[in-house]
């Protein structure tokens, strides 16, 4: 890729798809484990999770005809 084609060096650069991957150097994903992510608490439960959230966006209120 050139650099009037390189939106590295030029703004208004239109590249292909193409060309943005190969200058990324990405290609498909082929493994599905490389999305699975590992960051939930062990001590946690979904259950609580959930209830908190409802909490947070003010599902759970004292006054439920509030």
């Amino acid at each position: 890729m050139d650099k009037p084609d390189d939106p590295r060096f030029n703004f208004d650069a239109k590249p292909t798809l193409d060309e943005v991957i190969a200058q990324q150097g990405k290609g498909p994903i082929t493994d599905v484990q490389a999305l699975h992510g590992n960051f939930w608490p062990e001590d946690e439960s979904i259950e609580d999770f959930l209830a908190a959230l409802h909490e947070w966006r003010g599902h759970k209120k004292a006054d439920p005809a509030a």
